[in-house]
């Protein structure tokens, strides 16, 4: 049996969340007896796995070349299940759904929250607001009547889009049973019987065990949208001083880094450090905490992966799924959005006793084992056994 994974990107899992994910389930699959292929827009990587393919026409993924080749790609390579890994993409979800045309099963993954951005639009738009002088009409962006209307305008925009995706897919992905509440929100009645939560799995098989150190780390995109890596040091100015012996890391790159770089110094940060695009594998092995601040997510793999290595993760409870991986003051500590003194408060606590380090981060490692490659891909199998594509 022959599975084709849709995506914006190549497969590169040094990258990104999605292609770390795709990668790891598609390894999975493969020891299983399936074979599998990677079909991208762009080859931005110069990827030399040879299970990944790209679409002749960069400009868009539904030009009438494209949708041609993909269409011959699916009996060439006698595929039987596509997995459309950009469920939040129009144009990727429609080029997806061609392949129900040749007779293929479809499976699309919603990578991310749907109404996040809606619900923490001043956090998200913030920076863009401040930029533009307009940072005064931040708080009516939190009135009720202004969130009715943005959401009114959010579903006009996308609720077609949902509505495709839920009826010309097999089955939906969300990372979470939690993100259906947001899906119902789009679908005007449309039923969700074909709507499933399956979160992403774990991508690293062998943990490194090495002393802590008092360290505090970031993995991702840098930017002030999303991430808003400029709060995460908006906090630590409000604690170096007093943890002299503690440092800040920040892993990743992204178009805003060299700002953030700029901030850091403006900000006369001590003890911070940025790393750029770097595999993140060592520095989980030595961080003691994970700094997430992100105006939203889907289910952050990060966080995850950090929590794999007993990294103690602190974030805001700003997208559903946090408490799917988080259980507050005890495997972590979830932070209301946006607070910053309560985040001060319970990074203070965690950095000022080294026996709650020790038991925050056990019991981390504990609660990551949920999101086993071999519990995740199970349910990934099951529904391949109910489309009756086995192997």
């Amino acid at each position: 049996m022959n599975i084709l994974f849709l995506y914006s990107e190549a497969i590169n899992p040094q990258v990104g969340g999605v292609e770390r994910v795709t990668f790891t389930l598609a390894n999975y699959f493969e020891a299983k007896g399936y074979k599998v292929f990677f079909l991208g827009l762009t080859d931005s990587y110069s990827i030399k796995d040879k299970r990944q393919f790209f679409l002749p026409d960069s400009s868009s993924f539904i030009s009438e070349r494209n949708i041609v080749f993909f269409r011959s790609f699916l009996a060439e390579k006698s595929i039987d299940i596509v997995i459309n890994q950009g469920g939040t993409i129009p144009e990727i979800s429609k080029l997806a759904s061609y392949c129900k045309i040749e007779g293929v099963k479809l499976i699309s993954v919603v990578h991310n929250s749907l109404l996040a951005t809606i619900a923490n639009f001043s956090s998200v738009n913030k920076n863009k607001f401040e930029k533009n002088g307009i940072s005064w009409l931040l708080p009516y962006t939190d009135t009720k009547i202004v969130k009715y209307l943005l959401l009114k305008l959010y579903k006009r925009k996308y609720a077609e889009h949902y509505k495709s995706l839920c009826k010309k897919s097999d089955y939906v992905f969300l990372l979470s049973e939690k993100y259906k509440q947001e899906l119902v929100f789009f679908m005007d009645g449309q039923s969700i019987d074909n709507v499933v939560g399956i979160p992403n799995p774990v991508s690293f098989d062998e943990i490194v065990k090495i002393r802590k150190k008092k360290e505090i780390l970031y993995v991702g995109r840098i930017n002030t949208s999303q991430k808003r890596v400029d709060l995460l040091l908006q906090i630590w100015g409000l604690l170096d001083n007093r943890f002299a012996d503690w440092s800040l890391k920040i892993v990743g790159d992204g178009d805003e880094l060299e700002s953030m770089k700029v901030l850091s110094s403006k900000l006369n940060l001590q003890n911070v450090s940025f790393y750029g695009f770097r595999d993140p594998k060592p520095f989980y092995e030595t961080a003691s905490i994970f700094g997430m601040t992100s105006s939203f997510e889907g289910l952050p793999m990060t966080l995850i992966e950090a929590m794999q290595y007993g990294v103690i993760p602190v974030a805001f409870d700003s997208f559903l799924s946090a408490t799917d991986i988080i259980d507050d003051e005890v495997n972590g500590c979830l932070i209301r959005p946006f607070d910053v003194n309560e985040y001060v408060n319970a990074l203070s606590k965690l950095m000022s006793s080294q026996e709650e380090l020790e038991w925050y981060s056990t019991a981390a490692e504990q609660k990551v084992k949920r999101f086993d490659l071999s519990i995740v891909g199970e349910q990934w199998l099951n529904v391949f056994k109910e489309l009756n594509i086995c192997c």
